[in-house]
């Protein structure tokens, strides 16, 4: 393969995938709507409505993709979230931000799908889709970095002006665009996808099913525990502000686990690390469960939110292999949907029940459903790696 910077695709990918991690709102935009006027319940309506379009939107976007091109899916998606932001800085009325409230999450669902799809497309034309777990994991750690110094950077604008962040915010994806523009796309299946028919005989085997569906399902898991963990640390008592630096901290501790992900490899198979990471995730549950000392509870907490980063990228490279270019974007939004459902029913349990039980008895819970999947997976992964899908292909 051509050293990174001679690669033209995979040079203005990664400089698009940098300019659309500038998420200098993503962690000020509640006090945003706020700052405009809307009260707490309808900054709670607007997060609702936002995930309720990304469930709606996300399968439709994806073989948006796959009809179209990846490529312009994700061009679109980058117009639909500058023309977000604009209007986000013009709007005064509530109903007018839930209406922006649906415009981000259907543009969300343009990337999402076809996204990383677009990179495996890329190093298959080049023959080089075998490097896609060590190009992703570089990726997504810049990506990570990116937006962990852009959300520090969002706060300090914040204080001179809202709408020089959201401005900036315009200008990122409008270059990304012209990035996006300058990918030599592999050719899409503008006149082959024909959903109801091609579904009909596209039908990986069942183990691959239930693969993704384990792994999507844990994913979710470990998204709504990272969220918790707000109120984790706070009921044993860590004050606000470690708190508050551990979260800005998890983006750049994020960005480490991918790069680690390359050094792994040349120990463990694909399939060692996801097995082998939610065994070792399961039984840290267990360990948090009996830890007192705020201290050592925070360090096990962050390596607790460590390895799920490593067994994303794993599991979504497990999963590109198996699956055909032609639906891509539509597999791969299906799995950001059964993440995102997952996530969002998992928050809703464990905020649900997170006053009526002891933090022992929440993580108890977190290992034995951790490891049950840890058990699932060993044969999923053991069944899928002998499968005649795709038999070229080994873990």
């Amino acid at each position: 393969m051509k050293p990174f910077f001679l690669n033209k695709n995979l040079l203005f990918y990664t400089l698009y995938t940098v300019l659309t991690s500038i998420a200098l709102t993503r962690g000020i935009f509640l006090l945003f709507l706020t700052h405009k006027g809307l009260s707490v319940s309808e900054v709670a309506l607007y997060s609702i409505v936002l995930n309720i379009s990304i469930t709606i939107f996300e399968i439709p976007t994806g073989y948006f993709g796959d009809k179209f091109g990846k490529r312009n899916s994700l061009m679109l998606g980058c117009f639909l979230l500058a023309l977000h932001s604009f209007t986000m800085i013009i709007s005064k009325k509530p109903v007018a931000f839930m209406i922006l409230a649906g415009l981000e999450g259907f543009a969300y669902t343009f990337v999402t799908g076809s996204n990383s799809a677009l990179l495996y497309d890329i190093l298959k034309r080049e023959h080089t889709e075998n490097d896609y777990l060590k190009i992703n994991s570089k990726v997504l750690s810049l990506e990570s970095l990116t937006i962990g110094i852009s959300i520090f950077i969002g706060g300090e604008l914040a204080a001179y002006s809202w709408n020089l962040v959201y401005g900036i915010q315009i200008i990122t994806m409008l270059f990304a665009i012209v990035f996006l523009k300058n990918i030599d796309e592999p050719e899409h299946n503008s006149k082959t996808v024909h959903l109801k028919t091609d579904f009909k005989k596209y039908r990986p085997g069942t183990i691959l099913c239930f693969f993704i569906l384990i792994s999507s399902i844990t994913d979710g898991i470990f998204c709504g525990y990272y969220n918790m963990n707000q109120l984790f640390l706070d009921r044993i008592h860590i004050t606000v502000a470690t708190i508050g630096l551990f979260f800005s901290a998890s983006y750049f501790i994020n960005s480490a686990a991918y790069l680690l992900v390359g050094f792994i490899l040349k120990i463990l198979n694909r399939k060692q690390i996801f097995i082998y990471g939610l065994f070792i995730q399961g039984f840290l549950f267990l360990l948090l469960m009996r830890m007192k000392n705020p201290s050592v509870f925070l360090i096990f907490t962050i390596i607790a939110c460590f390895i799920p980063e490593i067994l994303f990228a794993v599991s979504d490279s497990i999963i590109q292999d198996y699956i055909d270019s032609k639906y891509r974007a539509t597999i791969l939004s299906v799995v950001s949907m059964l993440r995102t459902c997952t996530t969002a029913l998992c928050y809703g349990i464990m905020g649900k029940v997170f006053d009526q039980i002891s933090l022992g008895f929440f993580f108890l819970g977190l290992a034995v459903i951790t490891l049950i999947f840890a058990g699932l997976s060993t044969i999923a992964c053991f069944i899928l790696n002998d499968s005649i899908f795709h038999s070229d292909k080994k873990f």
